[in-house]
């Protein structure tokens, strides 16, 4: 009975060891605070109504951040999103990992295979031939981001955006958990497509297929304001609140943040600073913090995480300009 006990125990143990967890993302599509749709009316920042009958775009260069601020590369995962579809990326398979605190990506298609030959992929693969049309030539390479639809205060002006170009191809992190499911881990991010009409004039309508002017704009929006986890809040709100943290004001002109986390216990809750490489800027225990602030010197896109025993518990994007 006890060399029976012992053989189980290794059988277990051994499996343990060699468990495998799929990583997978998940994207929800957005308007605004509205689920998307095709045809659904929204309006960017600057009160310029429009529609959508097409949103795509490619996601490539995947990192999984995991288990203390390890990386693993996604190998060879491309994913053209459709926003009219559910979309649920498979990251692989991994012995190694069991905690996620993050997800780096980009928007686009890396080089080389960018410029490259699309009929050189199977038919089946993200990058082989599409209809309608992703790729503008092997020079200029594929569409990083295709959007169509209307504009306008009657929504008659044809409105087609489509951004490429190897300088338009930028890396993000978003500081998030994921949900453990069975044998999947699933990471869930929000990404809202009013964010890539940013500060673009749509009031007349716009069609521009290129690397520069407006396409080279909303390039950028999809690395600053598209994406952000699923428990962040609208980031134009002057405050943000979630899980029991209050982050104020927000965006910052000073890049002060007041700090409030009274339901966390300040021995043992930490506040991470990140930018949107994913480095970390500041960790401070919620009692060293002065007056509950921090301070930020640099504009930009930061990320506030929340950590109470080095466990993961909301994370905020927030915005210095």
């Amino acid at each position: 009975m006890k060399k029976l006990y012992f053989i189980l125990s290794a059988i277990i143990l051994t499996f343990n060891i060699n468990a495998q967890l799929t990583v997978k993302l998940n994207i929800n599509h957005k308007l605004l605070s509205q689920n998307f749709a095709f045809n659904q009316t929204s309006t960017n920042n600057l009160g310029h109504s429009f529609n959508l009958n097409r949103m795509q775009y490619y996601l490539s260069s995947f990192v999984i951040i995991h288990d203390g601020a390890q990386t693993t590369t996604a190998t060879g995962v491309y994913n053209l999103v459709d926003a009219s579809t559910i979309t649920s990326i498979n990251l692989g398979t991994y012995t190694n990992i069991t905690n996620i605190e993050g997800i780096k990506f980009s928007v686009g298609v890396n080089t080389p295979e960018n410029n490259q030959d699309p009929a050189l992929w199977p038919s089946n693969h993200a990058l082989s031939p599409k209809s309608p049309s992703m790729h503008w030539g092997w020079a200029s390479g594929y569409f990083f981001i295709a959007l169509g639809g209307n504009s306008s205060p009657s929504l008659n002006q044809q409105l087609e955006l489509h951004a490429l170009g190897n300088t338009n191809y930028y890396s993000q992190t978003i500081t998030t958990g994921a949900t453990l499911n069975a044998t999947e881990l699933i990471i869930t991010i929000n990404a809202d497509y009013a964010q890539a009409l940013k500060n673009i004039n749509i009031s007349s309508g716009l069609i521009l297929h290129g690397s520069s002017g407006s396409n080279a704009v909303m390039a950028t929006n999809f690395r600053d304001f598209v994406f952000t986890p699923l428990s962040t809040v609208g980031i134009n709100e002057n405050s943000l609140s979630t899980n029991g943290i209050v982050v104020y004001p927000n965006p910052s002109s000073t890049g002060l943040f007041a700090i409030s986390a009274d339901n966390y216990p300040k021995n043992s809750t930490t506040l991470k600073i990140t930018n949107v490489t994913g480095r970390v800027m500041d960790v401070k225990k919620l009692n060293e913090l002065n007056n509950n602030e921090i301070s930020i010197d640099t504009k930009g896109i930061y990320f506030i995480s929340l950590l109470n025993n080095d466990v993961l518990i909301t994370t905020q994007k927030v915005i210095v300009y």
